[in-house]
């Protein structure tokens, strides 16, 4: 469950400056605001628990009407990215990881429960050194060391997922030592190195099992398998972890939501 943000003191933190929305877009304004504000969020203008600027504030700014703004700020709060406090404002709300990030699981069988997270079975977690697109993804400096994971994610015992994800040591010292088995990961980024995610990107590709990846999955070398490269940020666009997986093709969905 997310944590309620905490109430900071004194006025909001401003838009800094004012940027224009483009009413010839193909774009309506509402979406165009939304995005801009999850920008802003990502980017650490506003950080978790502070208050943004109110609607009227908002309406001014962009010199558009109190309707546009309001829908924007009703998907932002769907969406989990910020909460409303009746009489106090609108704050960035910490980031609800069970109903956004990690959800791409989706079981074959649709007797399987919605948000049953797998659990982990850890056959490495320590330092390594990182293959070239890692340091690469992680802005990492050349013949430095990361922290690896290497797991297999498993639902009611079926194995689903094979992956390794690559960190850097810098900020997550420690956390080789800490029990991930039946533990989301990136809550524990947030609460115990405070490092929370706010975006990531991803790439999705077929890929045919390897000789390992058969054995991992427990499916024939030569099977389909979902390959994902993700490379998730914290606040001000870091890459913080670069994660390589590979899902099971016959009990493995990917869910996107497109609005």
């Amino acid at each position: 469950m997310a944590k309620s943000p905490t109430v900071s003191s004194g006025p909001p933190t401003s838009l800094g400056s004012i940027e224009e929305l483009d009413p010839s877009s193909y774009l309506p304004l509402y979406h165009q605001l939304k995005e801009l504000l999850k920008a802003r969020i990502s980017a650490g203008v506003w950080k978790i628990g502070q208050m943004i600027p109110s609607e009227n504030e908002l309406a001014t700014t962009f010199g558009i009407s109190s309707g546009t703004v309001k829908k924007a700020l009703f998907e932002l709060v769907r969406d989990g990215v910020i909460v409303r406090r009746q009489g106090k404002g609108t704050f960035v709300a910490r980031p609800d990881f069970k109903r956004s990030f990690f959800r791409f699981f989706r079981h074959s069988s649709r007797q399987d429960a919605e948000g049953v997270i797998p659990i982990s079975t850890v056959l490495f977690s320590g330092t390594a050194n990182p293959p070239a697109r890692a340091r690469e993804a992680l802005n990492l400096v050349k013949d430095s060391r990361c922290l690896m994971i290497k797991r297999i994610r498993s639902l009611r015992d079926a194995p689903l997922m094979f992956e390794h994800i690559y960190l850097p040591q810098a900020i997550f010292r420690g956390l080789e030592k800490i029990d991930i088995s039946q533990e989301l990961l990136y809550p524990i980024y947030d609460s115990q190195f405070n490092t929370p995610i706010v975006w990531a990107e991803e790439f999705l590709e077929p890929r045919l099992a390897s000789g390992e990846i058969g054995r991992y999955l427990e499916i024939t070398p030569g099977d389909p398998v979902i390959f994902i490269e993700r490379i998730a940020y914290t606040f001000g666009d870091v890459p913080v972890e670069f994660r390589c997986s590979y899902g099971r093709g016959d009990r493995f969905r990917y869910h996107i939501e497109l609005r």
